[in-house]
This record gives C-alpha cells, structure tokens and sequence, in this order.
C-alpha cells in the first residue's frame, strides 16, 4: 500500500524541510488582528518574525492550514497513486486540524491513519519522522502505529509562561489573576498530555521560575524518565531561562543530550515572549 505521511508546521520544522524528509507538513496560519491578513506558518513569516509582532504587543491567534491547501493536496496525492495518510498533526485538543484532514481523507478516498500524541511541538516531529522511518524500513502499520501511541501516551510537555501580561491579554488569565500572580511572584506551570486530553491544563503554581523548573525535574522523575527519554528545551526569546532550564535538567539526567530549540509558533502567539517548554518523551 502507497502511504503518504502528513503532519502540520506546529511540528517547528519549515515544510520544505520536512520534504526533504519525505513528509508532507501542512502550514498552520497565523492570523493578525484584522482578521483578514493570514500568514502561512514559516512560508509568510519565520519564526522571527513572529516573535517580533509579540514583542510589539500585536494579539494574534492560530488557524488550521487553508481548507483549500487541504483539500488539494490529498487529491494530489489520490492522483499520484496514494491509497492511505498516516496523519500525526498537532492534537486535537489543541487544533481542530485533525478533523479537517480527516474530512479531506474521506472525501478523496484515501484511508486515513492518525495517531494522537497528545501534544506538538518536538514529540510531533520525532513520532511522524520515526513513523516514516519505520515504513522506510518495511515495519508494518498496525505496529508502528501502536508504538506511536505508546511514546505519545507515556510523553509529557511542560510549558512554563513569563509574561503573564499576554496572558491576560489574550484572555487565557483573568486580569484578577494575572496581577495577584505577578504581585506574588507565582509562575504557572501548564502541562499539555495523555492525562489532560491533550488540553493545556495548570500543573501547579509555583513562586519562582527556579522552583517552577525544579518541580518539572521532579515530576519528571518521579514518572520514571530514565535514558530511554529524550528531553528538549524549548523558549520563545528567552535564551537565558532556556540555559537555566537546560543547566537545571542536566544536573538531574546527566547522562542525556539535552537540545535547546525555539519555541513553535502556535504555542509562543498565545504564551508570549520568554515562555520556556519542557518535553520528555521515550525513544523509539
């Protein structure tokens, strides 16, 4: 059977990157104020670029890849011989993209295989790559896609804001909260998985960003993440909370590579500059 592999920007790699790849990805948008200037993720704007609209205080919110783009691009691929999509987009706890490609899998024939990772970000862009290395090596479906959903079952995402400021502005902390937070210097610790349905959710509420880091440590071992993990260090323009992060993590698994990447956008448009994340989750 001929099965392309999809997957949407929020996996933080250009689209023609991940052609190289041998993977289609799907640019998300990024819509601005006025409703009617949308930017294709990485292709209109890089990340940079995104980062400095934050900082101008521009409120943005995300979209699913244009329906029209979807659409053609499995009748492309229904074209060129494609019987099934092996589809691992950002979750659909957070985007409804899942269902738009579904919609467009069931529309143009083609079967569609989806794993839910719960999450985005690095443990999206390690399961659709290890999947289609997996088909390259001639393992078969139903196995790839149980061991896709075990990493992303046992995986865990840890997201620790800095500006609450946007927060509130975005309408994601009251402006109650938000200034009883910055008066008593608390910093939310979100978590994004399994356990949540891959909805944000607040994982504790700690009073400073070393103790907010060191309770993530924690947790981290305490759930039994060992050298079979791969840990990541993500930040929105905040290299020096991201060394700190990274020091702090080291310390705890010194045996692990431990990389630092920029933040996606559609996670920094809604948790603003110097917004660190944190993910773990096993090899494959």
């Amino acid at each position: 059977m001929k099965v392309a592999f999809i997957t949407d920007s929020s996996c933080g790699v250009h689209p023609d990157k991940m052609k190289e790849k041998g993977i289609i990805s799907l640019p998300l948008q990024i819509v601005l104020p006025d409703q009617e200037n949308a930017l294709l993720d990485f292709v209109d704007a890089p990340l940079e670029k995104i980062y400095e609209y934050i900082e101008d205080g521009v409120m943005m919110s995300t979209s699913i890849p244009p329906l029209g783009l979807i659409n053609q691009t499995f009748k492309d691929l229904k074209n060129e011989g494609y019987e099934a999509v092996f589809c691992i987009p950002i979750n659909p706890g957070l985007s409804s993209c899942y269902n738009a490609l579904r919609l467009a899998a069931e529309e143009n024939g083609l079967e569609f295989i989806h794993v839910d990772v719960h999450t985005t970000a690095m443990l999206q862009l390690y399961a659709i790559t290890r999947a289609k290395e997996m088909y390259d090596e001639g393992q078969d479906l139903n196995e790839i896609k149980e061991k896709i959903r075990k990493m992303g079952d046992d995986g865990m995402t840890f997201v620790i804001p800095n500006d609450l400021d946007h927060l509130k502005k975005g309408g994601r902390l009251t402006p109650l909260a938000a200034t009883l937070a910055g008066l008593l210097k608390i910093k939310p610790v979100l978590k994004i998985d399994a356990s949540c349905d891959g909805k944000i959710d607040v994982f504790d509420k700690i009073r400073t960003f070393n103790k907010a880091v060191e309770r993530v440590v924690k947790e981290l071992k305490d759930r039994g993440v060992d050298d079979s993990y791969n840990i990541w260090v993500a930040h929105s323009n905040g290299m020096e909370h991201a060394l700190l992060t990274k020091e702090k993590l080291q310390e705890a698994f010194p045996n692990h590579h431990i990389e630092i990447v920029p933040l996606v956008s559609v996670i920094s448009v809604h948790t603003g500059i110097d917004c660190i994340g944190i993910q773990a989750f096993k090899k494959i």
